[in-house]
């Protein structure tokens, strides 16, 4: 149940609390009066569309807190759990932040969650309509919609198994059109793949191939160069030119001399140490550099094939791949897409194999969900003729009528369509193209006393569910939110004051400006206020006595129709 409801610069709206009673709460006032606000901002709370444009004017931030008892909510509880949400005594506490940059803060009882986890445990709380739903009972595309939304798990799960089932074909069938098409240009990619994998094979490439012959190329086309260079480290480290010492031999005669003083200093012994380190050092340098020597040639017939190798691998690469790499694996996919359309055949033969036993167990699918909505529908039909038959349509005809689809859907093999005959003697038409807006807002209360019986939410928002209601039938409507608001709270925004006066609670929506800002505020009334606003809503002055007098009578009178319907004995 919805106990309290906290905005703060939401439109109009600058701070405002507001306390709701278990039954039925009603809201009213003058046109402009802010009562959107109020049912936008329990949306908003729950997760609905949100808009910077929502933020007052002036302010930088925007917000909603909705305070929820759930103690005798066992799916809310059980979720709330899952959650790890504290739901201490039962109250949990629900909100929403808008700012102008943008930011949008969920939090369930302090904790800051995703807006489709918020979404998902409100929905276990509190169910809303307004306008929108009217205009989807005028879309026969959304009837499919309603009738579902009474079905139990078992139907629920039959659902699901359609889905599932036309999932599956459908992706069985799009892989057999694919195989198709390749079969259809099979010689031609069969001719042009084997191209492409043998060019690519033949030239046997390896990662990192090409950089190594480039390096190779290099020391070829610079071969005397390098051959100087090395030839002359090796004479001035090794070798000697017969003219000037070697740097080995310099080396080891100073490390010689060195040593011959070493015992007169440790300075001494410590140089002639690393003089001879560094004699060692060069030693291997020197050799190193007589066996680069000697593997030192310049062979044309070497650096032309290397040439030769690095025109192909060139060319490879401008047709298949950026490097060697890319050419290999664009050879590794042109592969299996060969072998993929060689064994094509094997495949579609498969796949068809396997689309027939598909298309056979969503057929079953479908046949299932098909039946089990026929069943449901009969239920429907029944219950909801009970239920307009409360609200003054006793006559009426209702039925689900059902139209078979040349192919199935993930929705099942069929579309359904409301169809309804108000008046005795006319033949069943489709409800959105006869139905009148009374009538539409009856049915759809209607929907929702049945929904009651099949559990569900703990409240109730009902938006101008009197659209197009008067006289006599505003009286009907009223006692029927009255009969589900002892069940169920209800919080209703209407314009007529027969169903005003029967409200459990009455909220008046204000308007007032200060001179310079407009604000909204909400007033809970006591007897006298709501006399005086029952006399508005009737279209008399508001503060004559006849106008007055008829207010508190009407009032009275709703007060013994609640009594009797309490005890079961409305007249």
């Amino acid at each position: 149940m919805l106990l309290e409801l906290t905005i703060r610069n939401i439109a109009l709206i600058e701070s405002l609390r507001i306390e709701f009673a278990q039954g039925f709460n009603v809201l009213t006032g003058e046109t402009g009066a802010g009562k959107s606000i109020v049912v936008d901002s329990v949306n908003l709370a729950l997760g609905g569309r949100a808009d910077r444009d929502m933020i007052r004017t002036g302010a930088e931030k925007g917000s909603v807190q909705a305070l929820f008892d759930i103690s005798g909510n066992a799916a809310a509880l059980e979720l709330a759990a899952e959650l790890g949400v504290d739901a201490d005594g039962g109250l949990v506490c629900v909100s929403r932040e808008l700012s102008r940059s943008g930011r949008n803060i969920c939090r369930i009882a302090g904790t800051v969650l995703p807006l489709a986890t918020l979404k998902q445990f409100t929905a276990l709380l509190v169910d809303v309509h307004g306008q929108h739903e009217h205009q989807s009972l005028m879309n026969p595309a959304k009837h499919m919609e309603f009738l579902d939304a009474f079905g139990d798990e078992e139907h629920l799960g039959k659902m699901a198994a359609v889905r599932t089932a036309h999932a599956a074909r459908a992706a069985t069938a799009s892989e057999l059109r694919k195989l198709l098409k390749d079969a259809s240009e099979r010689e031609r990619l069969i001719d042009m793949l084997r191209f492409q994998v043998e060019e690519i094979s033949s030239a046997k490439l390896k990662s990192g191939e090409e950089e190594k012959l480039e390096r190779k190329l290099r020391m070829l086309e610079n071969a005397e160069k390098v051959r100087n260079g090395v030839d002359t480290a090796y004479e001035l480290t090794y070798g000697g030119d017969g003219r000037a010492l070697s740097a080995q031999e310099a080396l080891l005669r100073a490390s010689s001399a060195m040593e011959g003083i070493a015992g007169l200093d440790p300075r001494f012994e410590k140089l002639a140490g690393e003089l001879k380190g560094l004699y060692y050092g060069v030693q291997e340098a020197g050799a190193e550099l007589q066996a680069l020597s000697e593997e030192l040639s310049f062979d044309p017939r070497l650096m032309e094939k290397i040439g030769d190798r690095l025109d192909l691998i060139s060319r490879l690469e401008r047709k298949y791949g950026a490097t060697v790499d890319e050419v290999i694996a664009f050879g590794n996919a042109a592969r299996a897409r060969l072998e993929s359309i060689q064994s094509g055949d094997a495949r579609i033969a498969e796949l068809k194999k396997q689309l027939k036993q598909q298309d056979h167990a969503l057929r079953e699918a479908c046949e299932a969900l098909t039946n089990s909505r026929r069943a449901l529908a009969e239920d429907f039909e029944r219950d909801l003729l009970e239920q307009l038959r409360d609200l003054g349509m006793a006559r009426c005809r209702f039925r689900v009528d059902f139209r078979a689809l040349e192919k199935p859907t993930a929705e099942g093999a069929e579309q359904v369509e409301f169809l309804i005959s108000s008046n005795p003697g006319e033949p069943l038409k489709p409800l959105a193209s006869v139905a009148s807006g009374g009538e539409l807002s009856r049915v759809m209360l209607a929907m929702k006393a049945i929904a009651l019986d099949r559990g569900g939410v703990d409240s109730m928002v009902f938006d101008e569910i009197d659209t197009g209601v008067s006289g006599r039938m505003a009286q009907v409507v009223g006692e029927k939110m009255q009969e589900i608001a002892t069940r169920k709270q209800v919080l209703c925004v209407t314009h007529l004051p027969q169903i005003a006066a029967l409200g459990d609670a009455h909220f008046r929506v204000e308007k007032s400006t200060d001179g310079e800002r407009t604000q909204t505020n909400v007033v809970r009334l006591d007897r006298d206020g709501r006399i005086h606003e029952l006399s508005r809503l009737v279209g008399g002055a508001e503060d004559s006595e006849s106008s007055l007098s008829h207010a508190a009578h009407m009032l009275d009178d709703a007060r013994e129709r609640l009594e009797r319907l309490k005890q079961g004995r409305i007249g």
